[in-house]
């Protein structure tokens, strides 16, 4: 419903996400995408998400290395199977075999940013601020204190009646 409403106000809409670098979390941004455009068919939900952006924000190969992120060496998935292993089901699949091929049997969880507070906030940052610039929030509360004051002005007005 938040995407709805801003949507219709006129504001593009864009979903950041990061995500493990790793075979299923380089795909996940499409997976999600898919997921919006399955809600369109919910009933109730009257809304077209075809418009919502979503961009993979992180983890990227330059990040890992330039935050300084551990690798961890396996491919094992949530269910405990190493996608590494060529009897897995999914090994043979392009998109792994396309990771293995460029990365190796190792991984990056997006947990692993918490290493680097300063280096994980400066990398969402920059993606906000592609969308909304830095100087936006001072701007916001500026248009908003005029009318912050004439609610407390007005909550005053009752209070003083009613003592």
């Amino acid at each position: 419903m938040r995407f709805k409403t801003h949507h219709e106000a006129g504001r593009k809409c864009v979903l950041l996400y990061v995500g493990d670098h790793d075979p299923a979390g380089l795909l996940i941004s499409d997976v999600i995408k898919s997921n919006l455009m399955d809600c369109a068919n919910v009933k109730g939900v009257d809304f077209d998400p075809s418009p919502i952006r979503v961009e993979r924000i992180g983890l990227t190969r330059e990040q890992i290395d330039d935050l300084g992120l551990p690798w961890i060496e396996n491919l094992e998935t949530g269910s405990g199977k190493d996608l590494g292993d060529p009897g897995h089901p999914y090994h043979r699949k392009p998109y792994v075999q396309n990771y293995i091929a460029s990365q190796g049997r190792r991984k990056v969880e997006a947990n692993a940013l918490v290493r680097d507070l300063r280096g994980s906030r400066a990398l969402v940052e920059a993606a906000i601020n592609r969308y909304i610039p830095a100087s936006w929030p001072a701007e916001h509360e500026a248009r908003l204190a005029p009318h912050r004051q004439a609610a407390r002005d007005a909550f005053a007005a009752l209070i003083a009646v009613r003592s």
